[in-house]
């Protein structure tokens, strides 16, 4: 019996590994092409649509992230509550969260479309040349409601039925299906902007993008899971949907930090400083976008096999995953935010010019605040995944209100930078350093290790800034005016020393032995030895 039980858990361990392999490897796959695509796209989008429509598009995209606060939290709430049911194979409460999950979100599609409605008299507040936007035929309403049509639509058109699968590990199904939308619709939006450059058009598209791939979703769910479409005579008890909604209305305060830290930069720069800069800044954001995506698809790709760890196992190997974890978004961030800070204004200036380029220290500090993202997915899924809501809910509003009290402040004296060091400072002051002691106390329930989870920040920030104050000098001294060419020279410089030198110093380490142990495996797989 025994055996039997010790041959389950190496079965669990084994398939917990290659789900989060499969999501990692679809997860970064899937963005690198989608970062492919989106430049191609945004190319054509420039010289056939121009600036003011990216900026509005930025914009509208933008307050909409803002009314996505509706959903309360509620997806993350509900995969966390679909851990143990799947552990365990309780089919009739899985089918139970859904059905409640799949009502839940029919309500908020509602509420967001009333909510999007009653902003529409406040748009001529939030664009400061909205009076001229009619002479350059931009019906501003009119493309907002769209806008709004396709936010609600990812509320009324299945969405719900991703968390089934991405509870169940399997959330490289849905990178795949996102990899195929993405490569059709991109051709497509090309060859409309080409043949028709309609911004209307375009628009129109993106939509019908968002409905058919949820619809396809839905489909493989319920291949996959068909037992979730059956009636189920379980329902949830008064006492566990209060649970469910106290958890919804923590992490809806969590989320607003989220959106308001991003979703409002568009905001305050179109109403200080006009559509135009809008349009600058998309092309930097969506940089960020990608990086954001990224990281969400990475740290999401482990967080539900983490989830199911948390469910089902305890102690310190539990830790020992966590500090692994820790130094790979080390890694991760502070290879993209040295790769930001250095190479992103000579990437814009060989893309679409030197007009487009925002000066310094602007991609400095997107590169500070990428790497700030990077820690804050890390604590954000670690948190998330052990069912952590309640603890320091308020900590989020006060990170919101010092980044819209600082931004306003700044944006008048230092452009568009000063909006950055507000989201940089709201990060700072509440969540990088409230966040890892929450986890510690109520997660890991050992507060006694938060001093060695800030040594080890702490070290790793110090060696990526170090790291990048000597890139980004060899790479304005070495390699300069080969165009195309100096830039991926530079890509590559970054690309290599920023984890070379984060290895190498963690090397003595369990969580650095297991990256040279992962990495000399790797190689001696693809460099077969004689």
């Amino acid at each position: 019996m025994k055996s039997l039980h010790l041959q389950s858990i190496a079965k669990k361990k084994k398939s917990r590994t290659k789900n989060t392999i499969y999501n990692l490897i679809t997860s970064f796959g899937s963005q690198l092409f989608h970062i492919i695509l989106q430049f191609a796209v945004r190319t054509v989008f420039i010289h056939t649509l121009g600036k003011a429509y990216l900026g509005i598009g930025g914009l509208f995209s933008n307050i909409l992230t803002m009314l996505s606060l509706a959903e309360l939290g509620v997806g993350s709430a509900i995969i966390f509550k679909l851990y143990k049911p799947i552990a365990n194979n309780d089919n009739n409460r899985i089918s139970a969260l859904m059905k409640f999950y799949k009502q839940i979100y029919r309500v908020i599609g509602l509420v967001v479309a009333l909510i999007g409605l009653c902003l529409i008299p406040f748009l001529p507040w939030l664009i400061k040349d909205y009076d001229k936007l009619s002479t350059l035929n931009i019906h501003a309403i009119f493309i907002f409601c769209m806008y709004l049509f396709k936010s609600v639509s990812s509320y009324l058109f299945f969405a719900y039925r991703s968390a089934i699968i991405k509870a169940n590990q399997k959330e490289y199904l849905i990178n795949i299906i996102d990899f195929i939308f993405r490569v059709a619709f991109s051709i497509l939006q090309i060859i409309l902007l080409l043949v028709y450059p309609n911004f209307v058009a375009y628009l129109a598209l993106s939509i019908f993008e968002v409905i058919l791939k949820n619809i396809v979703v839905a489909i493989i769910s319920s291949k996959l899971f068909p037992y979730i479409n059956e009636q189920s005579s379980e329902r949830l008890s008064r006492s566990e949907i209060k649970e469910v909604f106290k958890d919804c209305g923590a992490l809806m305060l969590y989320k607003l930090n989220g959106v308001v830290l991003k979703a409002t930069d568009n905001i305050v720069i179109s109403s200080f400083l006009g559509l135009e800069y809008v349009g600058l800044y998309a092309n930097y954001y969506m940089l960020y976008t990608f990086l954001h995506s990224v990281f969400t698809k990475l740290f999401g790709a482990v967080a539900h096999s983490l989830g199911n760890l948390h469910a089902t196992t305890s102690g310190s190997h539990e830790y020992e995953i966590f500090r692994k974890v820790h130094l790979i978004a080390a890694i991760i961030g502070g290879t993209a935010a040295v790769g930001i800070a250095v190479c992103s204004d000579e990437l814009v200036q060989n893309w679409i010019g030197h007009d487009w380029i925002i000066p310094q220290p602007f991609s400095l500090l997107l590169g500070l605040e990428v790497i700030t993202l990077s820690f804050r997915h890390f604590l954000s899924r670690y948190r998330t995944t052990m069912g952590l809501f309640q603890q320091a809910k308020f900590r989020p509003v006060l990170g919101a209100i010092i980044n819209i009290i600082v931004s306003v402040v700044l944006v008048r004296f230092w452009g568009i930078s000063g909006v950055l060091v507000g989201t940089i400072l709201a990060d700072w002051l509440t969540l990088m350093w409230y966040d890892p002691i929450i986890i510690h106390k109520y997660g890991f329930k050992d507060p006694e290790k938060i001093k060695g989870y800030f040594l080890r920040t702490a070290k790793y920030i110090i060696v990526i800034i170090l790291t990048g104050v000597l890139d980004y000098y060899l790479c304005k001294k070495c390699f300069v005016g080969l165009g195309w060419l100096s830039l991926i020279i530079h890509g590559i410089l970054c690309g290599i020393t920023v984890p070379v030198v984060l290895v190498t110093i963690s090397r003595k380490s369990s969580e650095g032995q297991f990256l040279l142990s992962f990495v000399f495996s790797f190689f001696h797989k693809i460099i077969p030895s004689k």
